[in-house]
């Protein structure tokens, strides 16, 4: 099957690279020569749409930014087969006003769909979910609602949980750690707890590790203190608050 996405940011990028990854071939698509010119020089085929393009049977990922969507979509002809956006605050029936398909779908991948890695909530058709499996693992959701909780979790979350692997790193190394370990030891413990996660409940998994007086219960003790649970659930609101406005 054959994919083409429109755009060449980081996001299209992830994408392309995830895709090829699993086998598809993948046509990026640019306003300019020059915007995706790494990416053909990375072997990809790329074409530019310019002033018109025709999409007629095509597979489309639109990964362009959601203000452009008005402007690109004049450029576009024909019919695709399927249209999947990746576009932020960008429903369903708003796809279908701009642009020709016969099935359509919204998803919120994360830039680890380079390395096939991402977890992908989608709405619309279920055509869309042998292509969004390629860069990852796609979960369908069944209303704009859940959709725009689950689009948090998988493209805004990564970037708290940054914060977090900072803030660990920092700890570490005001306790004596060098950089370089310090880092090393807080990817490590990500992988480890995510392969933790996969076969726990998260309630669980803290009962397991707190022993009774012991050091990491000390820990919990203060970030329950300084409101740590709370300060992400409302990252979580704030940032589904701007996904539907």
């Amino acid at each position: 099957m054959t994919v083409y996405i429109l755009g060449s940011g980081a996001m299209g990028s992830a994408m392309a690279y995830g895709l090829r990854n699993s086998g598809f071939e993948v046509v990026v698509v640019g306003r300019t020569a020059t915007s995706i010119s790494n990416l053909k020089k990375d072997g990809f085929k790329c074409e530019i749409y310019g002033e018109s393009y025709d999409i007629s049977g095509k597979t489309l990922i639109l990964a362009f930014k959601p203000y452009a969507l008005e402007d690109a979509a004049k450029r576009l002809s024909g019919k695709a087969t399927l249209c999947i956006s990746v576009l932020a605050r960008t429903t369903v029936d708003t796809l279908k006003k701009h642009v020709r398909a016969g099935a359509y779908a919204v998803c919120m991948p994360n830039l680890a769909a380079r390395w096939n890695a991402s977890i992908t909530p989608f709405i619309g058709g279920d055509a869309a979910s042998e292509i969004l499996n390629g860069f990852g693992e796609c979960v369908k959701c069944d209303s704009e609602s859940e959709f725009a909780a689950a689009g948090v979790i998988a493209g805004c979350a990564p970037a708290y949980l940054a914060l977090v692997a900072g803030a660990l790193a920092s700890g570490a190394v005001a306790e004596g750690l060098n950089a370089n370990a310090a880092h090393k030891a807080v990817k490590g413990v990500f992988e480890s707890t995510a392969k933790m996660l996969a076969n726990s409940h998260p309630a669980l998994l803290i009962d397991a590790v707190c022993s009774p007086a012991g050091t990491t219960i000390e820990g919990v003790a203060q970030l329950e203190s300084a409101g740590v649970r709370g300060a992400f659930m409302a990252a979580v609101k704030a940032s589904a608050g701007k996904q539907k406005s």
